[in-house]
């Protein structure tokens, strides 16, 4: 790779930065991002959820499984 392409990436990787940090300041920008963020904390909070009732209802069901083997082998 010439200095030329490197010289070139460099400049353009500076740019890119400046113009995304003047981006971020924009108050259209901070408003879509706050709305990105609190939709992905509430698809956390759901997921979180779902999980525990999945692992409360398998545990249910083996607590289930475990009181009927007793039961049978009580028999």
């Amino acid at each position: 790779m010439s200095l030329g392409k490197v010289a070139i990436f460099s400049v353009g990787l500076v740019a890119g930065g400046l113009i995304g940090y003047a981006a971020t300041k924009s108050e259209a920008v901070q408003k879509a991002s706050k709305a990105t963020i609190k939709a992905g904390l509430k698809a956390k909070d759901w997921t979180v959820d779902t999980v525990k009732q999945a692992k409360d209802g398998v545990a249910s069901m083996v607590k289930s499984a475990k009181e009927e083997n007793a039961v049978e082998g009580a028999a």
